[in-house]
């Protein structure tokens, strides 16, 4: 009889096993779920109106109609080949958020994700009325959902509009946005900016007294700032289901992680995009929490499903990430940033920026450490 509990047991643990592995294994999920029409993931997953949207899923070359929250029907958008479209978020959505639609003909398929509808609020400045900022100089903007901003408006030499767009901020994060003020091309003296959001929304700066740089040379530089980079790829290994490349933030250590992040880098990445760079031919990269609640983007990026997911040419991929929501980066903060997947080694993790330069010069990358262990 004890041996065939014995039997029994093995028996219903490599069973229970067998079906744990099988529901743990996402690539085996998704390919079984490929072929008709359906939403994998869209992001962002907050917009405004106005705000660029990309949507991945499958069967989406016959689709004639997106429909947003509350009704709100699309039927100017592009088409990427059969797994992705790319939208402008409409005006009228619901101001509860809701699901996404996709028609085609003859079929429908609504998203497992709900979109939400964010509103730029501004509440405060870097500089206040009257003070001065020189050419070179940074003014940041402080409120909720500001990286709905798309451009800021200042005068130029002659007094004409001088536009910076949101591609040459800076920073952006939904918390702050960092701009630099024009070297030598601002106008002399004392004027009101303004701000616009994609959904048209105008705000004034400060009134501030401009007083343009001087004209020595200079040059813009790509700053990397490392925040984890693998000190033995080939020691801690590629990634597998488990929680090797798990990342904590301080205060929040459990023993488990890789690294403990700095609580002011960590806040960064809470609300800029940062990068992850992988070794591999064919990575399958999830971004998750140490938990397994919930994985960011509610997907796996894989070469070809996401514009995201850029290939270096050398061996290497990198992942542009933007977390943002609140309600994730909430559960990040008790339950680590996990990577997992397959496929893949992770090699590094970093902040990027363009800063200003002064003096004559030349583009390059310059690369600051946050922490490298010793092995």
């Amino acid at each position: 009889m004890k041996k065939l509990f014995t039997y029994f047991g093995i028996l219903l643990s490599a069973v229970l096993l067998a079906g744990a592995v099988t529901a743990c294994n996402p690539r085996e999920i998704e390919d079984s779920a490929e072929g008709g029409l359906g939403i994998k993931t869209f992001f962002p997953t907050k917009v405004v109106a106005g705000t660029p949207m990309t949507i991945n899923g499958s069967g989406l070359s016959d689709v004639s109609e997106i429909v947003f929250p509350d009704g709100i029907t699309v039927t100017n958008f592009q088409k990427v080949g059969g797994e992705m479209l790319r939208v402008i978020a409409p005006s009228g959505i619901s101001a509860e958020g809701g699901k996404l639609i996709v028609r085609t003909a003859e079929d429908q398929a609504e998203s497992d994700l709900s979109l939400a509808l964010g509103e730029t609020v501004i509440s405060g400045y870097s500089k206040q009325d009257g003070e001065e900022i020189n050419g070179g100089d940074q003014l940041t903007i402080f409120g909720r959902d500001l990286e709905f901003i798309c451009r800021v408006e200042l005068l130029d030499t002659d007094g004409n509009p001088l536009i910076l767009e949101d591609e040459d901020f800076y920073r952006k994060g939904t918390s702050s946005v960092i701009f630099t003020i024009p070297k030598t091309t601002i106008y002399d003296g004392t004027f009101v900016g303004k701000v616009y959001t994609f959904d048209g929304k105008e705000f004034s700066l400060p009134e501030l007294i401009y007083i343009p740089g001087s004209e020595g040379g200079g040059h813009w530089e790509t700053q990397e700032t490392i925040i984890w980079e693998n000190d033995d790829p080939e020691g801690h290994g590629a990634v597998s289901w488990s929680g090797t490349y798990r990342f904590a933030a301080e205060g929040h250590s459990s023993g488990e992680e890789i690294y403990t992040v700095p609580a002011d880098i960590w806040e960064r990445m809470k609300t800029e995009t940062f990068y992850l760079t992988v070794s591999a031919t064919d990575p399958q990269i999830r971004v998750t929490t140490g938990w397994w609640s919930g994985s960011w983007a509610d997907k796996d990026f894989q070469p070809g499903n996401d514009e995201r997911l850029v290939d270096n040419g050398d061996g290497t991929w990198t992942l542009a990430i933007s977390l943002f929501d609140p309600a994730y980066t909430d559960l990040i903060d008790e339950q680590h940033l996990l990577f997992t997947g397959d496929r893949f080694t992770p090699l590094k993790i970093y902040l990027s920026e363009e800063i200003w330069v002064d003096g004559g010069g030349h583009w390059e990358t310059v690369k600051t450490s946050i922490w490298k262990t010793d092995g």
